[in-house]
């Protein structure tokens, strides 16, 4: 095809405007052109409007053919050129017919010119990922902006309340935790499953747009050598004119999504750096002062947050072509705040002390181990054995490791642990000052302040300190369930050997003569009972490895923030709740009422209590699924307090053995039989045939 020579076109120049016939193709030869997109209320306006109004959706450098844009190159454009840099292009006059013609005339061109159509469709695909990418992070930014104003009770202006105000509502009502001192890192968190939200561009998915699977096909048609390509146009025009017209239809949507997440992003910039963003509140009103003075906000934070800032700008100067330096004041704000502050000179008072824990919880928490001896009344000999212990588990190279010897240390030590731990509960129960080491003990298990991180324990503290939590299923943590045993409210569990405490009793005393034997009335005893199988059991499990796990709370297993990790009750109910919307039935079985003078079967739902316990662990378990044979008792499905994961589908997994165990016990003898047996039945029955 006949070219009318090169043209040079410098920066800022438009070559291709949005709205106008074609003329020519192009072929950029040197340079950067951006492909810019504006509403098409916008065409047939004034140049200058119509780039006003435009995003950058994209961007094509030398040795490539423009094309894609007008389809057929029989219709307007539909998406402006414009020069980013000086730029060499040839010109190739079109012909009436457009790519028609080009096929008829040209049919190798037409090839090269199809190979470029695709080539832009790839590009633009990943574009429109990258443009994403950057709108979801900065929706999760400003959400937990929002966040962190709803903790200190910020009033917000009306332009940043609303949204504020809804997403901690949400996030609180979820269980949602923040940390003791919140810095910049809580900024990048993903907190979307407490806030209910997916950060997904609102819309379609792009795989609804655009068929992939068939522009891939296209693609490798076109990909074919041009002894079999060119014959093939020849004999059938419409085939090339067909792959052209999809690549250029399917090209446009995926421009116009890119100009669409475009304008979400600049709205969510403008709620982060604009005139009432939350930057220029921060700054220019000096609210920054009065989130730190509320002891809830480091005061490092909008130093750490410059470097998120930071990248924002680069990925979207990437992306825009624009600075955000240039675009927002408040951005260069930020900057000169943050720059001022490390101009400071520090005074006596602002010197960075060697701890980050306050003086007053150094004391507080001050030889934990021997306030927890003490308080427990520990034997001399014991507290020395259990020290030495400590001390060789602390020397060894790998001391959670599975090797035999690293595995009897902690067994050992465990055995030690627990018995103070039940001491200590019961001591508890008469005493009205309990020491803070003790508390935090009975609740997560803590016992040495060495073996966990200063900043750990400040957060750990934090948490003991906040109001209880109501909610609407039986969650208790573990030492509000060991006082109900306690005071006879309720039974202690089976072991784990599927023994009642009566018949564990009743085995004990096998091999006990005369008055030795244990009263069953004894609370005490069942306490004792309850911690040394259910607890000691259930923790060594849900640690996530039997062959590892250990009672005592250490930063070796447990890495950086505790709010990372800990489980309120309201963030457990959240998570009980979505599965029960999933499976409203999990927790009902059949009992029989008397109405009036008649005994009614009717579905009754029974929640199990959900016991936190004072460990940190990766799975959650069914302990029993009735307390008894009693169908109308709670069953009780453990969780520890510290739990690092996805704790949604481990949940699941023990709902649904729940729902096993529950048909099993209900069931009897039955619970095999496909007709009579319900669920197990059935399932016995489908595996079977």
């Amino acid at each position: 095809m006949e070219n009318n020579g090169t043209e040079k076109i410098r920066k800022g120049e438009i070559l291709i405007l949005q709205g106008e016939e074609p003329r020519f193709i192009y072929y950029l030869q040197s340079g950067s052109v951006e492909i810019l997109s504006a509403p098409s209320e916008y065409e047939g306006l004034d140049s200058k409007i119509i780039v006003e109004k435009s995003k950058r959706v994209g961007i094509i450098n030398e040795k490539s053919v423009i094309a894609g844009l007008s389809l057929l190159f029989t219709e307007p454009y539909k998406k402006t050129i414009r020069a980013i840099e000086d730029c060499v292009v040839k010109k190739y006059p079109l012909r009436e017919g457009g790519f028609r013609q080009i096929v008829v005339d040209d049919p190798s061109f037409a090839a090269l010119l199809l190979t470029h159509v695709l080539k832009r469709l790839e590009l633009s695909l990943n574009d429109v990922k990258k443009y994403t990418l950057l709108y979801q992070n900065l929706c999760r930014v400003n959400d937990n902006f929002s966040l962190v104003a709803g903790e200190v009770s910020d009033n917000l202006p009306d332009s940043l309340s609303q949204r504020a105000g809804d997403l901690y509502r949400i996030y609180t009502q979820s269980g949602g935790d923040f940390p003791s001192r919140i810095d910049a890192k809580f900024i990048v968190q993903d907190n979307s499953n407490l806030l209910k939200k997916k950060y997904s561009f609102p819309g379609l998915p792009v795989e609804s747009l655009v068929d992939i699977k068939q522009c891939n096909f296209l693609k490798k048609i076109v990909g074919l050598d041009n002894q079999l390509l060119i014959p093939m146009f020849r004999s059938d025009p419409n085939i090339p004119i067909y792959i052209f017209n999809c690549a250029s239809e399917n090209l446009v949507k995926l421009l116009d999504r890119i100009e669409s997440v475009h304008t979400e992003i600049d709205s969510e910039l403008e709620y982060l750096f604009g005139t009432n963003g939350f930057i220029q509140y921060l700054i220019d009103k000096q609210k920054i002062k009065t989130w730190v003075a509320s002891g809830r906000v480091s005061d490092e934070f909008l130093k750490g947050f410059v470097s998120i800032a930071n990248k924002i700008h680069e990925f979207y100067r990437e992306i825009s072509g624009e600075l955000l330096s240039e675009k927002y004041d408040s951005f260069k704000k930020l900057s000169n705040f943050v720059q001022a502050i490390k101009e400071q000179p520090k005074t006596a008072e602002e010197a960075p002390r060697p701890s980050r824990i306050p003086q007053n919880l150094s004391q507080l928490y001050k030889n934990s181990i021997y306030q927890i001896f003490e308080f427990g009344l520990i034997e001399k000999e014991n507290q020395k054995n259990l020290l030495k212990l400590l001390s060789e588990f602390k020397k060894m190279k790998d001391p959670l490791s599975s090797e035999i010897d690293a595995r009897k240390i902690r067994r050992q030590i465990a055995r030690f642990y627990y018995d103070i731990y039940a001491k200590v509960f019961v001591r508890s129960q008469s005493e009205s000052a309990v020491p803070q080491p003790v508390k935090l003990m009975l609740r997560f298990g803590f016992f040495d302040e060495t073996m966990i991180e200063q900043e750990q324990l400040s957060e750990l503290h934090e948490i003991s300190m906040r109001r209880t939590e109501q909610t609407d299923i039986p969650i208790l943590y573990e030492d509000e369930f060991l006082t109900k045993i306690f005071n006879g409210e309720e039974n202690p569990s089976i072991n784990e050997m599927g023994l009642s405490y009566e018949a564990h009793l009743r085995e004990e005393q096998k091999h006990i003569k005369g008055s030795n034997a244990k009263d069953e009335s004894d609370n005490v005893q069942k306490v004792i009972y309850e911690i040394n199988h259910r607890i000691a059991t259930a923790s060594s499990v849900c640690s996530g490895s039997t062959a590892t796990s250990f009672p005592i709370l250490t930063s070796m297993n447990m890495r950086g923030s505790i709010s990372h990790y800990f489980v309120s009750k309201k963030k457990l109910e959240s998570i009980v709740n979505a599965l029960r919307d999933v499976d409203y039935s999990v927790f009902y079985r059949e009992t029989a009422v008397m109405i009036g003078n008649t005994k009614e079967l009717i579905k009754e739902e029974v929640v199990p209590y959900f016991i936190l316990l004072p460990s940190f662990g990766t799975k959650t378990m069914l302990w029993q699924e009735l307390d008894g044979t009693n169908r109308r008792t709670r069953g009780r499905i453990v969780v520890p307090i510290l739990f690092m994961g996805d704790m949604m589908p481990t949940m699941a997994h023990t709902f649904a053995t729940f729902r096993w165990e529950l048909n099993r016990t209900i069931m009897g003898g039955m619970w095999a039989d496909p007709i009579e047996g319900g669920l197990t039945g059935a399932y016995f029955d489908y595996i079977n045939t």
